[in-house]
Formats: structure tokens, sequence, C-alpha cells
């Protein structure tokens, strides 16, 4: 951003980088307190807030209505945090989303990453399914502008954030601060967070079918996303997603995928989501929410409402869920005691006891040794084969 001051008759440019996370929840933070009055934020309202914060106009570039739709998401979930959930969640949530404008103008990073966050009743309702408590450690892979973590928050539960795009994890860092947050692509979030602690529950809204470096449509990023997420998950866990509304165990294309799915987990509910829930963020595109436990079953009986419902509908049946199973928490203090292990430096293997004579047999004797990546590599395309960690006795 660039400003011009006065100086003894002279004009000097000033160049002022903006804190864009700390700016937008500077936005965001007024916005609120227009939510909690009840009242409606105006296009008006929301420039002119834009203007303030960003130190110019949309016109002159200090700001796009991507990030003025993202500052209304942000107040709220500030909204969330100073009011709680009230005794009518699904209405007063519904209100707050009737409030706020609709999205008319997307960016070319929102088209091609397919950044479209979950609404407030819709977050509500994946994050009931979830079925969370204060106990839980809830991951959400794909985590936007972070609503599905705040209603995880509002349970009281420990979070892992991941988030790609720059903008939206410098807004998560002002959001969350001290939550553990990662910028990877989330179709192997597994492979990333390997050693890291699994987490109990995992809410997710990831792209439906585009891939980061991939121009043209793919819809196998859907399954990708869950798998790695489910592999990531704690055995016992419970995975709550949305998904684009064909991505469901009645489509043909789909049916193998979910009876893959089933090796190791088990689908509990599959339901189509009326196209009226996104219509705020300018879409009437169905979706489906899929609930699945990380418990094997042997079973291809997997459960599906194929008809699209409102969420009223959707509520009633979330309230009929089966209980989520016990869960082994492993925390890092954990994994990493796993891996330390006090190894004497010389270790005899003993010959084994037989009657009958061996021949020409020697006790194999190593020292574990320490090693890094940064010693002993070579510039060269193969390394020569040896022992990284072990150091063998063949004198």
């Amino acid at each position: 951003m660039v400003s011009q001051i006065a100086t003894q008759g002279c004009l000097f440019n000033l160049t002022t980088v903006l804190d864009y996370g700390q700016s937008l929840l500077n936005v965001a933070q007024e916005l609120t307190k227009t939510l909690i009055d009840h009242r409606p934020l105006t296009t008006k309202t929301i420039q002119a807030q834009m203007n303030r914060c960003f130190s110019g106009t949309a016109a002159e570039g200090a700001w796009q209505w991507k990030d003025a739709y993202e500052a209304v998401e942000v107040a709220a979930i500030l909204y969330l945090r100073n009011k709680g959930l009230s005794e009518n969640p699904l209405e007063e949530l519904q209100l707050i989303e009737s409030l706020c404008p609709t999205h008319t103008r997307r960016s070319e990073e929102q088209l091609q990453l397919q950044q479209f966050s979950t609404p407030l009743s819709l977050a509500y309702l994946v994050s009931l399914a979830g079925q969370i408590t204060n106990n839980d450690l809830v991951l959400e892979p794909s985590a936007g502008t972070g609503i599905l973590a705040q209603f995880a928050k509002l349970q009281g539960a420990s979070l892992m954030l991941n988030e790609l795009a720059e903008d939206r994890a410098q807004i998560l860092r002002r959001l969350f601060p001290g939550v553990p947050l990662f910028q990877v692509n989330a179709e192997q979030i597994n492979d990333y967070l390997a050693g890291k602690t699994q987490p109990s529950v995992v809410l997710m809204n990831p792209p439906f079918s585009t891939s980061p470096k991939i121009n043209s449509r793919n819809p196998d990023a859907t399954p990708r996303h869950i798998n790695s997420a489910l592999q990531r998950l704690a055995d016992g866990g419970r995975l709550v997603t949305i998904s684009a509304n064909w991505f469901s165990p009645n489509n043909p294309t789909w049916r193998e995928t979910f009876v893959k799915f089933q090796e190791k987990a088990t689908v509990v509910l599959s339901v189509g989501v009326s196209g009226k829930v996104y219509s705020k963020h300018g879409t009437t595109m169905e979706t489906r929410i899929t609930v699945i436990d990380k418990v094997p079953t042997d079973s291809t009986d997997i459960p599906c409402i194929p008809e699209t419902l409102d969420l009223p509908e959707i509520l009633a049946l979330i309230e009929q869920l089966p209980q989520r199973s016990q869960w082994q928490r492993s925390t890092m203090k954990a994994v990493i005691a796993a891996k330390v292990v006090n190894l004497p430096k010389r270790i005899a293997v003993p010959q084994p006891e037989s009657s009958t004579q061996i021949l020409d047999v020697v006790v194999l004797e190593y020292e574990v040794i320490e090693w890094s990546a940064s010693e002993g590599l070579k510039d060269a395309l193969y390394e020569t084969y040896r022992p990284q960690r072990l150091r063998l006795n063949l004198a």
C-alpha cells in the first residue's frame, strides 16, 4: 500500500505493508457489532469498513470482494464466540445467514481452488454429527476461514488446522492463535502429518473436483481428500465430510470407492443436502453429508439416502446417529517416546539352541549410530546403498 505525506513542501511516498490477517479481523470485529444487534450487513457498511482497514478502495486495488465476503464469515465466527449457541441453534444460525450479503463476485483464486466456505447452519449440523466433546482433537484439513473449526471449539475440543491458501492461513493465525496450522495439499494430509498426533474427529469440506496445479476438472479430488484424512484419523474416530451430491454410495461411479472405505471404516450416514443451503454463497449446488466411523466392517451394505433434504430433516437424522466408538488418542509425547529407544551400543544375537550341529555360523554384532541427511550425501543421482543407523562389525 502506498501513501503520501508532505514534509517541508515536498511529497514523499511511504510504502506500508498491511497485515492482511489483522486488517481483515479488524473489519470483522466492526461487522460483528451489527450482527449482534441483528441488523443486516449492507454493502455500504462492508465497503466503508474495508476501505478504512485496508487504507483504500476496491477500485484502487486495495482489496477484493472475496476479501470482504471472508470478513463477513469471520464476523459470523466472532458472533458465535460472543453469543454462543442458543436453545434453537439452527433457527438462529439461519437468521444470521439472512443478515449477511449474497456472494455475487468471485476471484480467480476462489474459482481455481473451489473456495466455497461452509454456511453457518450446515457447519453446525456437520459438527453435531461429529458428536464432539472437550476430550477430542479435531482436524479440519481444508480449514478455509475456520467456520467448522469454530463449532468444534465451542464444544471445548483441541484443534489442528490445515489451509493451503496463504491469505486464508493468515486469517486462521489471527483467529486461532497457538493452534497448529499446516499449509499442505490436503489430498496427502496423512503423509504430510506423519508422526503427528492423530485426531479423534475430522470435519471437512474439501474442494469437490479440483487439485492444486491441475487445470482440468478432477473428480477424484474428493475421495483422495477423504481417504487421506481417514488414514490420519485415530482408530474409533469419526469423520464428517461435505461433498458434492454426486459423491454418493448410490452413484454407480463411486460405489466401489465406498466399498473400499468399508474395509477400514464404517459409513453410518450419507444424505443429500438441498441446494438452497448455499444460496447466500451465490450457488444452489446440491451437496451431501457423509459420516464415517473408523471402525472396520465386512459389510458392503452402505446406508444412503439418495434424496436431498432440508436442514431440519437432516437435523432429525443426525440426532439419531449411533454413538461414537471408543478411540485411542496418541499424543505427540507418546509418539516421540515410542521412537526414542535406549538401545545398547553393541548387541550380540545369540545362536539358536539346537541338537543339530550348525557349521560356519557367527554372532552378528552391530552398533546403533546417529545420522542426519546433511551428512555424507553427494550431489549424485543415486547414492551407494549402506545402512544409515547401523554399523556392522564384520571383522
